[in-house]
């Protein structure tokens, strides 16, 4: 017996095997499907059009309404456990900013990088809920930080040795201050980030063919960066025998913080010591592409944040 030949359907609509007909389209990577319930192929061709745009509609209305509702605080705890691999101050930055908003808004009465840095964290974690299929809403607006533009001057840097020296204190505490003076020292005159630094191994140092030491530091991922040593570095580290220091981010910052109180800085982070480096060899005539290397940034990072400081520098003009 010769099979009954189908009469031939419309695009996107299907014969299925009890013999009635089927709509499937495929739209941004979904597969939409949908039973006409009927199996007369020239009444489905007629109404084609209507039957494609109800299937179509009541799929997006009906994935509109299992959208799933957030609720803040177990997804927060979820998103965080995704940011286990950074370091507890960012991860903790992060959870600040996240409930901030969400308990207060956009912070007032601070700075425009607090007031950005809310803005992308909360981003970060909007996006992370629409992946996974939550409706939580981007917030407009800038989420880049101001460029921070502190440097220490001469007077502040010899302040700042002068209190780690620790005097008047018993011996023990002098030396523990002076391996820290040390790692200030060296951060200062290379330029190295904190996390680079703060407990170098001695297989990281080398020599090049000019004889000149530098540090071949190994990353988180083992990601690798030079650290150049120069004379000021290297007479610290040939009085200390190349035996290096071993501290914790927290102590390291926390412990900063108190030698600038201690020689009266105001408005001071760890990190200007770095920018001060920077600073310095600019103002030095040294090349910004030379400044770019040392530091371990791209050039167009160091114009961005390290060209500003210059404007100080300007000598007096007339207009």
């Amino acid at each position: 017996m010769v099979a009954k030949k189908r009469h031939k359907l419309k695009k996107n609509f299907y014969y299925t095997s009890d013999g009635t007909i089927q709509f499937r389209k495929m739209i941004r990577g979904k597969l939409i499907t949908g039973r006409t319930g009927m199996t007369d192929p020239h009444k489905v061709n007629k109404q084609a059009e209507e039957i494609r745009h109800q299937i179509i509609a009541h799929h997006y209305k009906l994935q509109e309404q299992q959208t799933k509702q957030p609720n803040y605080k177990t997804l927060i705890d979820k998103w965080i456990n995704t940011k286990q691999g950074l370091s507890k101050r960012t991860v903790v930055t992060y959870y600040n900013n996240v409930t901030q908003y969400i308990n207060s808004g956009i912070p007032t009465d601070v700075s425009t990088s607090r007031v950005n840095a809310v803005r992308r964290d909360y981003n970060i974690f909007a996006r992370w809920c629409k992946k996974e299929g939550y409706e939580v809403d981007i917030i407009k607006g800038k989420t880049n930080s101001e460029a921070r533009t502190r440097v220490l001057n001469d007077d502040e840097l010899n302040r700042l040795w002068i209190a780690c020296n620790m005097e008047g204190s018993q011996e023990r505490y002098k030396n523990k201050h002076q391996d820290l003076k040390d790692c200030l020292q060296f951060i200062f005159y290379t330029g190295a980030r904190r996390k680079e630094v703060k407990a170098p191994k001695k297989e990281w140092l080398r020599k090049n063919n000019n004889n000149n030491y530098y540090l071949q530091v190994v990353r988180k991922g083992g990601d690798k960066r030079i650290i150049r040593i120069n004379k000021q570095a290297l007479r610290i580290l040939e009085r200390r025998n190349f035996e290096f220091w071993s501290y914790s981010d927290d102590w390291l910052t926390r412990r900063y913080q108190y030698m600038a109180k201690k020689a009266n800085i105001k408005d001071t982070i760890l990190h200007d010591l770095r920018r001060t480096f920077g600073y310095k060899l600019l103002v030095g005539g040294t090349d910004i592409a030379i400044v770019a290397r040392l530091l371990g940034i791209d050039i167009k990072v160091a114009y961005k944040h390290y060209t500003p400081l210059l404007v100080s520098e300007i000598d007096n003009f007339t207009i």
